[in-house]
């Protein structure tokens, strides 16, 4: 089997998992994936980027139908946790702005902060519970090919809720190959007419600069 294709059964695999199985982690899917493949622990892995186009496809072949009420309701309360970091440039990463619905559904917001204290310090405001860990990030290549990046899990709210937390610097060193593919702003969820968007099949990822 080809890399290319190896990549691609590795991400088809790790999206069913992820959809069927809720798990959180990117990377983890990718290896349990790989494992349940029979493939070396080492062999190269697909992008997320790769697992997200993954996704989007076993949405379209297995879950036809899309409730319209949850993203509405998905909406208002990813408004609600980024206005909460509003001060750290909040985007979210979600699939589900495409109709794309989770077994067990979670609000996934990128920020950026120099010092995570600074974000633990809203949460402690907020009288919000949170639990903090890192997450294994898989890029292109290069020797620094697995990053980690610092994780806050909201689980009382009424969504729950995945903060990644990246510094200041790479808001501007990621946006134009990350962020403008997948992440929307404050004020491009608050403009989202779901259903509108929904029915016309349209894909609601367009950035405001």
């Amino acid at each position: 089997m080809s890399s290319k294709n190896t990549k691609l059964s590795v991400a088809n695999l790790a999206a069913q998992m992820i959809m069927e199985e809720g798990i959180k982690d990117y990377f983890f899917a990718k290896k349990k994936a790989a494992k349940s493949l029979g493939l070396n622990e080492n062999v190269s892995l697909p992008t997320n980027l790769q697992i997200d186009k993954a996704i989007e496809e076993f949405h379209k072949i297995f879950n036809q139908d899309t409730n319209i009420e949850f993203l509405e309701h998905f909406k208002d309360q990813a408004l609600n946790v980024m206005d909460l970091f509003k001060g750290f440039k909040p985007h979210l990463m979600n699939e589900l702005t495409k109709g794309i619905i989770p077994k067990f559904p979670e609000i996934k917001i990128n920020l950026f902060a120099d010092n995570i204290k600074d974000i633990e310090y809203v949460l402690l405001n907020s009288e919000i519970s949170y639990e903090f860990s890192e997450t294994k990030m898989y890029k292109k290549s290069g020797k620094n090919s697995i990053k980690s990046v610092p994780t806050i899990y909201l689980d009382s709210l009424p969504i729950p809720a995945e903060i990644k937390i990246y510094f200041e610097n790479d808001f501007f060193s990621f946006k134009k190959n990350f962020l403008q593919h997948r992440g929307l702003n404050f004020k491009d969820v608050s403009s989202l007419d779901i259903k509108s968007l929904i029915e016309l099949g349209e894909q609601p990822l367009t950035q405001n600069r």
